[in-house]
């Protein structure tokens, strides 16, 4: 298969800085959407005509009003229109490239954000005739199985009220997390089931869907109650035996959609989950703010949401938000485009763990100082030091550290000034 070519970097390059990538996905209108608006069909979101999606590494989203004479504008990585099968486009312009990473013992991740009702489930998982990116992703990963003699297997579990459950099992049962010494995340007691076959895959994948808790809102007959998450896991096996097995993971996360209680009419036990919703939402919201402001303390405590997302928005990981939009609902759009926008600014890091392992240069801080200690013309002054020099020698001196520390962060904010578009700071 044209996936089993695709190299996905070593860590060595690849893992040392990976943007994540923001696509958008705009939905189709409905029928009765169509209906309500008088037969207009003009989306609220849109590409100018000039732009050409496949031919730059960006394209500028723009967003009008059709109240007002707003307009915004947000440059992402990729634009994907109302046509009928603008998914599997998704697929393979954007996750295909993902999957071969996975059997090379890296994890990605891929979640679909979005309002309630802007086709974020539709996305996720599709229909029989119209597959979304978890049975898309399923079925490439087996056909690489079937090739290679790798194991998959897959975990569905739903963040509920904060709290998480294991949708494989017949009876529910919640499911604790933590993370280990070197920042791994991991889930305690959660389900792991074989899969061999597309049909094994539906039919297992079915009866967690029958499981995740839905309910019917002012906007939406079947709206996702929770935020649903499959994890396919690869087990690569070392042809010799000579190393460890390499354990890959690929995590789809259909998020729950942000609500407006005055809109969905929520009350009792409706409004307590929108609240919930929003609050893990939110909380995702400022751990992005805080990972672009490179911000000391990211809090990713403040939710089970962002627990779970920790190590997937870091170390040697790779992610993929595809921003779902209703074409009809200009305020909405304009919230969730906007945090993508800001989203699209992080990148994955290498961990302190994996620092440790990157062979160092040896620096010669002798030959260092004497070659400062020339630029500035004080070599003879240094020499008259006399027994006082060899003090210095194998010290940095404090200004050569401020100067290290001003050029590294002078460089940083050139390097953002030239990439970084200033709507892309607007709320």
């Amino acid at each position: 298969m044209e996936t089993q070519s695709v190299k996905f970097g070593t860590p060595s390059k690849q893992a040392t800085v990976s943007k994540v990538r923001v696509v958008v996905r705009v939905r189709p209108f409905l029928p009765q959407e169509i209906t309500a608006r008088n037969g207009n069909s003009k989306s609220c979101i849109f590409l100018l005509d000039h732009q050409d999606n496949g031919s730059s590494d960006e394209v500028s989203v723009h967003l009008k009003d059709p109240n007002t004479s707003r307009n915004e504008s947000y440059r992402l990585d990729s634009f994907f229109d109302q046509e009928d099968d603008n998914v599997r486009k998704i697929f393979y312009r954007e996750v295909n490239s993902l999957i071969p990473g996975i059997f090379h013992g890296f994890n990605a991740t891929v979640f679909a954000y979005g309002a309630t009702g802007s086709g974020k489930t539709y996305t996720m998982q599709g229909t029989e005739e119209h597959p979304g990116l978890m049975p898309l992703a399923m079925s490439t990963i087996l056909s690489i199985c079937q090739s290679t003699g790798c194991i998959a297997e897959i975990s569905y579990y739903e963040v509920y009220m904060d709290r998480c459950y294991d949708l494989l099992e017949v009876k529910t049962k919640e499911i604790s997390i933590f993370d280990d010494k070197d920042g791994q995340i991991h889930l305690r007691g959660l389900s792991r089931v074989p899969i061999n076959t597309m049909s094994e895959f539906h039919q297992v994948f079915s009866c967690g869907i029958q499981r995740r808790k839905v309910a019917h809102t002012g906007l939406n007959d079947v709206s996702s109650r929770s935020h649903g998450v499959l994890v396919i896991s690869v087990s690569t096996p070392c042809d010799d035996g000579s190393r460890p097995v390499l354990m890959g993971k690929l995590n789809l996360i259909d998020l729950a959609g942000n609500e407006d209680n005055r809109r969905t009419c929520n009350g009792g036990i409706r409004l307590q989950e929108s609240a919930k919703i929003n609050q893990s939402l939110f909380a995702l919201s400022n751990v992005i703010y805080a990972l672009n402001n490179k911000l000391p303390r990211v809090p990713y405590r403040e939710s089970k949401l962002t627990r779970i997302l920790q190590d997937s928005l870091g170390g040697t990981s790779r992610a993929l938000m595809v921003a779902c939009s209703n074409p009809g609902e200009y305020q909405e759009s304009l919230h969730t485009v906007s945090l993508a926008a800001r989203s699209r600014h992080i990148s994955n890091v290498l961990s302190s763990a994996q620092k440790l392992q990157t062979p160092k240069e040896k620096v010669d801080m002798e030959a260092k100082l004497q070659a400062w200690l020339e630029s500035k013309g004080k070599t003879e002054s240094a020499q008259r030091m006399g027994p006082f020099a060899t003090r210095l020698v194998g010290k940095t001196p404090s200004s050569i550290r401020s100067m290290k520390k001003l050029d590294y962060n002078s460089s940083c904010k050139v390097k953002n000034s030239t990439k970084d578009d200033p709507s892309n700071t607007k709320d």
